[in-house]
């Protein structure tokens, strides 16, 4: 996993205690351990958040068919920072880190409004329940990065491109993903972040998507590759999914080798009816890659399409109730729920606000 002076510390638990590993890895600080939570399902974590660092990201995994959310989070002094509880039912997307999975991911802070990280101690309450959601005392690894960030405005990502089914020979897609990439780094140049590149042949069996959690190719993958880089899996089409161009293994994801660990892009789809990618292809390759990876980085899309109903938790992205209404006012932002195609073309999807571009740049994996 990388270099750094391994330490003991001790870590506190809501049902026992134990050994908390912590190391340096590319440039974050790693702290790792198993707990198990206590009859009732919760655990406690106390760690301690030292001067200069500024976002974290923590992941807490459980063995299927249980499974773990993030119940809530305190700052020191026992500042209220995150309360799952207020987000169930919600109509506004916050984090996933709130909701009940085999893998599950928080970075903090999300928002500027948020409790900033302070130097200090923070407490993480888990919950895990079993297939028919009740609480139960179980074995959970636990993994927190924390970066050191004076300013949260700008950086750099790295992206591990990872050709899947034989697609490294693929001549046509390895044009098409190079004139992708410039067209994301412009994407991304207007919130600050430099994006990178690495590619990858990945020679397994056909990868599942990632969102569910239930793929172990992608925990191989991201052993691989730097604990800091997005792993973005190319794949002829992504199973039980005809019809969508990409797919996130978390809003946000882990960075931790994980099955969540990756966003997968269909190749199929991305070639158009005709198979060949032309310049429109291009495009809409690029804003694909750049909308899924931006949904591993912590956004959600500023309105969902079933019911024009539900939206992000963000103040610059307009709010709407019917499909035309939104397509107005947010058919440009990156992260609109489809692509806005006419007959000949589509629309250019390139706009980023604000607190999107600080979302983006608050993410842990963001250097």
């Amino acid at each position: 996993m990388g270099g750094g002076l391994s330490i003991v510390l001790l870590l506190w638990l809501g049902a026992c205690q134990g050994p908390f590993s912590e190391d340096v890895v590319d440039g974050v600080r790693h702290l790792s351990a198993q707990i198990s939570s206590n009859p009732s399902g919760t655990a406690r974590v106390r760690v301690s958040v030292e001067e200069g660092e500024q976002a974290m990201l923590s992941t807490a995994s459980v063995a299927p068919p249980n499974k773990v959310h993030f119940r809530s989070l305190y700052g020191p002094h026992d500042t209220e920072a995150f309360l799952s509880a207020e987000w169930s039912g919600s109509i506004y997307s916050k984090t996933n880190g709130g909701f009940i999975a085999t893998t599950t991911t928080l970075n903090w802070p999300v928002l500027a409004s948020d409790v900033p990280l302070s130097p200090g101690r923070w407490i993480f309450e888990l919950g895990v329940v079993d297939e028919a959601q009740r609480y139960i005392g179980q074995p959970v690894d636990f993994e927190l990065l924390l970066k050191e960030d004076p300013e949260l405005d700008g950086g750099s990502l790295e992206v591990a491109l990872i050709f899947a089914d034989d697609l490294d020979r693929d001549e046509a897609l390895a044009g098409a993903v190079d004139g992708a990439k410039a067209i994301w780094q412009a994407l991304y140049a207007q919130v600050g972040i430099e994006v990178s590149f690495e590619s990858y042949a990945y020679d397994g069996a056909p990868l599942a998507p990632p969102a569910f959690g239930g793929e172990p190719g992608y925990v191989g993958i991201a052993a691989e590759t730097p604990i800091r880089s997005i792993n973005l899996v190319f794949s002829e089409e992504i199973d039980g999914y005809s019809d969508i161009l990409g797919i996130s293994g978390d809003i946000p994801g882990p960075l931790v080798p994980s099955a969540r660990s990756a966003v997968q892009l269909s190749t199929l789809l991305a070639a158009g009816p005709d198979g060949i990618y032309d310049a429109e292809d291009v495009r809409l390759l690029a804003e694909t890659m750049a909308h899924e990876t931006a949904h591993f980085l912590g956004l959600f899309h500023p309105v969902e399409r079933e019911g024009w109903s539900e939206y992000d938790v963000l103040q610059d992205t307009d709010e709407c109730d019917r499909e035309p209404q939104c397509i107005q006012r947010l058919g440009r932002n990156l992260m609109f729920p489809f692509p806005v195609c006419g007959i000949m073309t589509c629309t250019p999807q390139d706009e980023l606000t604000v607190e999107q571009g600080e979302i983006l740049n608050r993410y842990t994996g963001v250097r």
